[in-house]
């Protein structure tokens, strides 16, 4: 089953949290963390003291959460200045500002697109305007340097073309970070994420309780759902139908937190699938069926770095496996799958048929029920989740629902 430990360390959950967003890129990932340390090695350059380059490199980790599409994602990398970089970054701040651990950061990330002399000019917080132009010029390097841009002191003469853009203080750092090649060489892996686990450990770990990760965890959910105009809040109504199943067939309190946890990430994966595929009406052909598939493993991946192994990263991932061995993508069989991987995979169902699509609109209780019973016979979903979800048919449909 995996157990549901008491505390959670911060840091972990936002590395993990950060490879999470960076999936949006698709085949380009990486760049928060190279983001964190270009910003983190300016900082220390500057002389700040490890507590304030430990906040700072949280700040860059997260700074786009406020981008879930490969659209907007593709816009972001491509150019200095675009028409809507403030509103993922206010969105982005939105999200953290609602997690109380993860408050202080979200007026940095809500800055970390606006030019120096604007926030000199509105008077913005001298410690504040700083770290967000920090971030601000590291994730214009970054981009840059994707861009094909050759790295060292020509790369910090293209980013002076941009007057007034970045403090002064900030680009002479970066300029005399950039002679030395070793600076360029470590925003490669592994070199860069052991970079990044040293200074992360540089300080007393900050531990966050059950109760603080479902609340980041439900805001996360909120973030996957963003993803596709179809998906508005299934991952919410997932963990709430997954909550009250759980209380049907006598789980524990922890459990039902971890499982609370898993529903609403289960679909996390899903940050790494483009627009145009996940919003497909039509049907799929064999590489964009496994690419589609491919959601299920990300997740895993993603959430054993944030939690270990077992738990929630099987729970969560395990969602589209049958007992009959024919599901996806890890083609595991009855005996492999938890009463809690069960739960979560019949509350996925549940909430997808509840919930409008492009092709139909949501099933009516009694055409749900119907459909549950046919997987059943299938060897698709167990008959004792299904059996608690048609005894509570009104109360499931209000949870998954909203209603």
């Amino acid at each position: 089953m995996g157990a549901i430990p008491s505390c959670f360390d911060l840091d972990r959950l936002i590395l993990a949290l950060s490879d999470a967003f960076d999936l949006v890129g698709v085949d380009k990932t990486g760049h928060s963390r190279r983001v964190g340390l270009v910003a983190a090695r300016i900082a220390e350059e500057l002389g700040w003291e490890n507590g304030e380059v430990r906040s700072l490199l949280r700040a860059a980790l997260l700074h786009d959460c406020g981008v879930s599409t490969t659209g907007e994602h593709h816009d972001l990398m491509g150019a200095l200045r675009w028409a809507d970089s403030v509103e993922h970054a206010a969105r982005g701040a939105g999200y953290l500002a609602a997690v109380p651990e993860l408050a202080p950061l979200a007026p940095l990330v809500a800055e970390h697109h606006t030019a120096w002399t604007n926030l000199c000019h509105r008077g913005v917080a001298g410690d504040v305007a700083l770290a967000a132009n920090l971030i601000c010029l590291a994730d214009r390097t970054d981009a840059l340097l994707q861009g094909g841009a050759t790295a060292g002191r020509e790369l910090v003469a293209a980013l002076r073309g941009h007057g007034g853009f970045f403090a002064p203080q900030a680009l002479a750092a970066l300029d005399r970070l950039a002679r030395c090649e070793a600076f360029w060489f470590a925003l490669d892996e592994p070199v860069l994420s052991e970079a990044l686990a040293r200074l992360m450990a540089a300080g007393e770990p900050v531990l966050l309780d059950t109760k603080a990760v479902v609340r980041l965890a439900a805001v996360v959910g909120g973030i996957i759902d963003r993803k596709s105009p179809y998906t508005e809040c299934h991952s919410g109504g997932v963990a709430k139908v997954s909550v009250l199943l759980g209380k049907a067939l006598g789980l524990g309190e922890a459990t039902l937190r971890g499982l609370e946890i898993a529903g609403y990430l289960h679909d996390i994966g899903k940050l790494r699938i483009p627009d145009e595929l996940l919003n497909r009406q039509g049907a799929l052909d064999a590489a964009e069926r496994l690419r589609m598939a491919r959601h299920a493993f990300d997740t895993r991946v993603i959430l054993t770095h944030a939690f270990g192994p077992g738990g929630v990263a099987d729970w969560a991932s395990f969602h589209h496996e049958c007992l009959s061995g024919n599901g996806y993508p890890f083609h595991l069989r009855e005996g492999d799958l938890c009463l809690e991987a069960r739960i979560v995979a019949v509350a996925d169902v549940f909430q997808a048929l509840a919930q409008y699509r492009p092709y139909r609109a949501p099933l009516t209780t009694d055409e749900i029920a119907a459909l549950m019973d046919g997987m059943v016979f299938a060897g698709k979903l167990d008959a004792q989740v299904v059996a608690a979800c048609k005894e509570r048919m009104g109360e499931c449909w209000n949870m998954a629902t909203g209603g």
